[in-house]
């Protein structure tokens, strides 16, 4: 990215743009198969040995936290496969956005940086390094 030119950055952030507004429905997660026990005492899931009751959940990290839904209905699970796909696509676009929006911002700056005359007298040399002050003993 820091052998293109500015202006070639400056149409790939633009694409880039055009890109995330026609980003569909889109949720961000995994989706998981897990097994569980209900917690009902009768049920044949609380009997040792038993695997637990199945489904699919959506787990994503949120803040620091997992936070994990189901999918209620079978039916559901190829929107939800989209809709994650599309998330994963998003965060690829965001990425990219924000990797080529930080190269255009570093460049302005230098360019700006380099159109700012020096001040008189500074040599951009720091000054001579002092000596560690003596311990009164």
């Amino acid at each position: 990215m820091g052998t293109l030119p500015t202006e070639e950055l400056e149409i790939q952030r633009s694409l880039l743009q055009e890109q995330l507004a026609h980003v569909g429905d889109f949720r961000l997660g995994s989706l998981i198969y897990r097994y569980r026990r209900c917690g009902k005492p009768t049920c044949a899931c609380a009997s040792p040995g038993h695997v637990g009751h199945g489904g699919w959940i959506i787990s994503k990290t949120a803040g620091r936290k997992t936070v994990m839904s189901t999918v209620p209905y079978e039916e559901q699970l190829s929107v939800v496969r989209q809709q994650l796909e599309e998330g994963r696509r998003f965060w690829r676009l965001a990425q990219e956005f924000a990797d080529v929006s930080d190269e255009l911002s570093r460049r302005k700056l230098a360019e700006a940086q380099a159109e700012v005359p020096a001040k008189k007298g500074a040599s951009g040399k720091s000054s001579k390094p002092r000596s560690p002050r003596k311990l009164k003993g």
